[in-house]
């Protein structure tokens, strides 16, 4: 089951800053894997206007216009 829920960006007033709000109905599912306080690294995918959140430990990822690269492996992401 892939966790899903709707939020919004919170732009800070005073500052370049954006919040991205998680709901928590979302952290408190059993599923949910990250924990406050933890590093992560944000990826943004500008070709199809998509926010990666990974682990700092995870493979690297690339994005391109034709998909991404996880540890030499191509990824397409199947429109649907």
């Amino acid at each position: 089951m892939v966790l899903a829920t709707e939020t919004k960006i919170v732009q800070s007033k005073s500052a370049h800053t954006q919040y991205l709000v998680i709901p928590s109905v979302m952290v408190q599912d059993s599923q949910y894997p990250f924990q406050g306080g933890e590093k992560v690294r944000i990826i943004i995918d500008p070709y199809r206007k998509l926010i990666m959140i990974i682990s700092v430990d995870a493979p690297r990822i690339e994005v391109s216009p034709d998909g991404f690269l996880i540890r030499g492996k191509k990824v397409e992401l199947v429109k649907g």
